[in-house]
């Protein structure tokens, strides 16, 4: 080979290799990062699961082919994953939503999904009850920072109903084990994920069960702060409901195919299976 053609096709040789790295560059910068912030709340939401769990799983899937990349804060409560995606200029908003609130803020999606906030009690001491007021006689469990909802507020805030809490949802469903509490709120599925998953609490799931009459079924969506491009990512959720539905079903089930119990399917807006006990 002359030098000139060496020289020719060691040139050809870098301007390849200049191409294929500007075009792997490329393809690695395209997706905007998009920042949520939210609270531990298993398998919905968790740190130490795949994606940060199944909201962010399927958040991720949805928005990939808008040009977006879901990165997620976890903070210690949901009241201050609210606080913190008002005031923090690097978080574009939180997920779940539950009420609509701070709208000169935030925009907000339709309900992606819904799943029902229930009572978990002992099989031997079955709550009965038909208002909220039938409760005022019993000791509740809750988790710090997340909110009563309407109905029980009101007894707690009126010290009509007692309330006790503590950090986690793990230790509140320990609470119970322990009798210190006669009941437990908790969603349907956040309880059914920890007793399957977690070893202090799975000998004991024959001892419980979900009391027959929930306290609210739950809708849930995305905010966004106000931007440019918020509405334009909304609009792409809202019209993406069913497969995010969809992904969010796979990803549960594929937790319970790793788990040695199968909770039932959580209700999500447009499915006709009920969470039921």
């Amino acid at each position: 080979m002359s030098s000139f053609n060496s020289v020719a096709w060691a040139i050809s040789f870098l301007l390849l290799m200049f191409s294929s790295a500007v075009s792997f560059a490329q393809g690695t910068s395209q997706l905007i990062p998009l920042t949520l912030i939210t609270h531990e709340a298993p398998p919905y939401m968790a740190e130490s699961l795949d994606s940060g769990g199944a909201v962010f799983f399927a958040l991720g899937k949805v928005l990939k082919p808008l040009g977006y990349e879901v990165k997620v804060q976890f903070v210690s409560s949901w009241i201050r994953a609210k606080m913190n995606a008002q005031k923090d200029p690097k978080v574009d908003g939180y997920a779940p939503y539950r009420v609509e609130e701070d709208k000169d803020i935030f925009d907000f999606t339709e309900f992606l999904f819904e799943s029902p906030w229930v009572m978990i009690e002992r099989k031997k001491n079955p709550i009965k009850w038909k208002v909220p007021e039938d409760l005022v006689k019993y000791t509740a469990g809750n988790v710090q920072g997340v909110e009563l909802r309407p109905g029980v507020k009101e007894l707690a805030e009126a010290g009509r109903l007692k309330v006790e809490t503590t950090t986690t949802q793990n230790n509140n469903i320990l609470k119970l084990v322990a009798k210190r509490v006669d009941f437990i709120f908790s969603d349907i599925l956040v309880y059914r994920y920890l007793m399957a998953s977690d070893p202090l609490l799975r000998p004991h799931r024959r001892e419980f069960q979900v009391n027959a009459k929930p306290i609210v079924i739950e809708r849930y969506g995305v905010a966004l702060k106000k931007s440019k491009d918020s509405m334009k990512i909304i609009a792409h959720l809202n019209s993406h409901k069913t497969e995010f539905q969809k992904y969010i079903w796979d990803y549960l089930s594929e937790i319970e195919r790793n788990s040695d119990a199968k909770p039932k399917q959580a209700v999500i807006v447009g499915s006709l299976e009920p969470a039921l006990n």
